[in-house]
C-alpha cells in the first residue's frame, strides 16, 4: 500500500524563534538609526564587548545625571513656584484709599470722672472699706484697659472677680475717656475742618476714634457684634464696597468712601490737633506714658494695638509720611495651592466673623475662637456672636495666655514643628492682594500756647492747662512701585527646562520619544507579520 503523507506547520516554534530573532534585529536597526547620543555604539556587528560596555556606562551616567537634575527642577517647581518682582509701571495714589487712622489717647480714664487710683488704693488697704458697689463695678470694667497690674489680691472683694456685661463696659469706657469735642481741637481733611467723619471704636486701649474705616456692615457678617459708633453724618457718604482685591470701580467718583487722595505732599494731608489736660491724668491707670497712639490700617481691617502703632508725644509736631506697600498676584497663580503661592485670594478663605479676608482679620478671628474655647469668654475688644460673655479680671490673664499660645504656635510653624492638638494653627497667610502703609516719622518742637495767645482766630482760644499735639499724615509721593507675585516656573518653563537637560545629556527630543514608541510597537508588529507569512513545513508519512 502506498504511504499516507501529511504536512505539519510548527507554528508555536516559529513564533518564538521569530520573535527573538526579530527583536534582536530590531534593536540593531534602532541602534543604527537612533537620534539619542551614544546608542548607535551599542550595536553594530564589529563592536567588541569592552566598547559596548564603555558606551553603556557613559549612557547610564548621563541618564542618571539628567534624571537627578530633572528631579531637582520638579521639586523647585512644586515647592517654590512663585517669584516676587517689581511692577513695570507705577501705581497712582487714586487707585488705593487713604488708610484708616485710629487715635487712642493714653489718658484712658479722666480722674475727674472716675478716680481709679483712689478706689484701687482704698481697696488694697482695706477690702472692707466703705466703697460702693458701683465703684467696684467701675473698677472691674476699667481694670481691663488700665496699666497692667496684678489684681489677684482683690479676688475676695465682692463683685470684683467676675465678668463684665457688654453694655456697661462700653458705656463706662465712653464716659471716662476724653470726648470727641474735648480731644480734637482741629481736624482737617482736604482743607475742610470737619469732625463728622470720625467714629468711635474700642481697642485694647479702650475707646478710640477712627477716620476712614468702613462701617460694621461692610467689615463684619450680619450676626457679629462689634462696638463701633459711626457719626450719624456718615450715612450720607457715597460708600462703595471696596476691598484690596477688587479696588475702586472704574466709575467711582473721587469723593467716594473710603476716601483717597490724588496727589501726595503736605498740601494733601490729614491734619489733627489734639488736646489733653495733664492734671486729669490717672497715672496708676495709664502708667508713666503720656501722649497718643496712632494706628494705621486698611479701611477693611479692625485696628489692633498688637499690630503696631505710632507713639505721638504731647507738645510736639508729628509728621507721618506714608508710603504704600502693595503686592499683587498674577491670575496664573490661582491654579496653585495657597501653600505654594503663600497667599489667599479673598474668596478662597472663609472667615466666620469678617466679610473680607486679610491676614490681620484672620489672626483676630483665630484669637477670638481660641479664647472662647480656652477661657469660655472673649476679650472686650474682639468681635463675637450675641450672648458671648466678655472676659473680666478673673479671665483676662487666660486671654493673654491664649494670645501667647498662638504666638508660640506661629513660631513653631516657621520652624516646621507640629502644633499642640489643643492649640489651633491659624494658618493666616497674607492676602494675595496685600496692602500696608509704611511710614517715615519726624518730630519737632511746637508752642501752641504762644500761637493761640497771639491769634484769636482759633475758636478754642488760649488754654493754659492743656497739652497740645499736632499730627499731619500725607503720602510722600504721587505714585509708588508695587510688587507682583508671579510664576517662577510654569508648566511651559518646566517642560522647557526638562527638554534642555534631556538634549544636553542624552540628545533626546520629543521625536526621539516618538521614535522609541514606534520601534517598540508598529515596527516590531509589522516585521513579525511579514515573517508569519513564511512557514516551514514538516512532512510526515505513515
Amino acid at each position: 500500500a502506498l504511504p499516507i503523507c501529511y504536512t505539519v506547520r510548527n507554528m508555536s516554534y516559529l513564533r518564538r524563534k521569530d520573535f527573538q530573532r526579530e527583536t534582536r534585529n530590531l534593536l540593531t536597526e534602532y541602534s543604527d538609526s537612533s537620534t539619542i547620543h551614544g546608542v548607535k555604539y551599542l550595536g553594530g556587528p564589529r563592536r567588541r564587548l569592552p566598547e559596548r560596555l564603555w558606551w553603556l556606562l557613559a549612557i547610564a551616567a548621563s541618564f542618571y545625571a539628567c534624571g537627578a537634575l530633572i528631579i531637582n527642577i520638579y521639586r523647585k517647581w512644586s515647592t517654590d513656584p512663585v517669584i516676587v518682582s517689581f511692577s513695570q509701571t507705577p501705581t497712582p495714589l487714586w487707585k488705593i484709599p487713604f488708610p484708616s487712622v485710629t487715635i487712642c489717647p493714653l489718658n484712658k480714664v479722666r480722674q475727674s470722672i472716675f478716680n481709679f487710683t483712689d478706689v484701687l488704693t482704698r481697696l488694697q488697704d482695706d477690702p472692707k472699706s466703705n466703697i460702693t458697689d458701683e465703684d467696684v463695678q467701675q473698677l472691674r470694667a476699667l481694670s481691663l484697659i488700665c496699666y497692667s497690674y496684678n489684681l489677684v489680691h482683690l479676688k475676695n472683694v465682692s463683685g470684683f472677680w467676675s465678668n463684665s456685661t457688654e453694655e456697661y463696659c462700653y458705656r463706662l469706657m465712653a464716659q471716662v475717656v476724653l470726648t470727641e469735642e474735648a480731644l480734637f481741637d482741629m481736624f482737617t481733611w482736604k482743607g475742610s475742618s470737619n469732625k463728622t467723619y470720625l467714629s468711635s471704636i474700642v481697642t485694647e486701649e479702650g475707646l478710640c476714634f477712627v477716620f476712614n474705616m468702613m462701617t460694621n456692615a461692610r467689615i463684619f457678617r450680619d450676626d457679629v457684634v462689634y462696638f463701633q459708633q459711626p457719626n450719624s453724618n456718615m450715612a450720607s457718604l457715597k460708600s462703595i464696597d471696596w476691598t484690596p482685591e477688587k479696588g475702586y470701580p472704574i466709575n467711582a467718583s473721587l469723593d467716594s468712601f473710603p476716601f483717597r487722595f490724588v496727589n501726595g505732599g503736605t498740601g494733601n494731608s490729614l491734619e489733627i490737633a489734639l488736646t489733653t489736660n495733664p492734671t486729669d491724668y490717672d497715672f496708676l491707670c495709664e502708667g508713666p506714658f503720656q501722649g497718643y497712639n496712632i494706628l494705621i490700617n486698611t479701611p477693611v481691617e479692625v485696628p489692633s494695638i498688637n499690630g503696631g502703632y505710632i507713639r505721638v508725644p504731647s507738645n510736639q509736631e508729628t509728621l507721618i509720611m506714608l508710603k504704600p506697600h502693595m503686592i499683587r498676584t498674577s491670575d496664573k497663580l490661582r491654579a496653585y495651592e495657597p501653600s505654594g503661592r503663600q497667599c489667599y485670594y479673598e474668596a478662597e478663605r472663609y472667615l466666620r466673623y469678617f466679610r473680607v479676608y486679610t491676614q490681620l482679620n484672620c489672626e483676630m478671628e483665630c484669637v477670638t475662637n481660641y479664647t472662647l474655647t480656652k477661657c469660655g469668654c472673649i476679650a472686650f475688644h474682639l468681635p463675637r456672636l450675641p450672648g458671648i460673655e466678655i472676659c473680666g479680671p478673673a479671665k483676662y490673664q487666660c486671654y493673654r495666655d491664649a494670645v501667647e499660645d498662638l504666638n508660640n504656635i506661629a513660631v513653631d510653624g516657621v520652624k516646621g514643628l507640629e502644633a499642640d492638638e489643643e492649640t489651633p494653627n491659624c494658618n493666616c497667610l497674607p492676602s494675595c492682594t496685600y496692602l500696608t502703609y509704611d511710614s517715615e516719622i519726624s518730630y519737632g518742637d511746637v508752642s501752641f500756647k504762644g500761637h493761640y495767645r497771639s491769634n484769636t482766630y482759633f475758636a478754642s482760644g488760649t488754654k493754659e492747662n492743656v497739652s497740645y499735639a499736632y499730627i499731619a499724615l500725607f503720602f510722600k509721593e504721587d505714585q509708588f512701585i508695587s510688587l507682583v507675585r508671579g510664576e517662577l516656573f510654569g508648566k511651559t518653563d518646566f517642560v522647557a527646562n526638562c527638554g534642555g537637560l534631556l538634549g544636553l545629556f542624552m540628545g533626546v527630543s520629543l521625536l526621539s520619544i516618538v521614535e522609541i514608541f514606534y520601534f517598540c510597537t508598529m515596527r516590531l508588529l509589522y516585521r513579525l507579520k511579514e515573517n508569519r507569512e513564511i512557514f516551514t513545513d514538516h512532512v510526515h508519512c505513515t
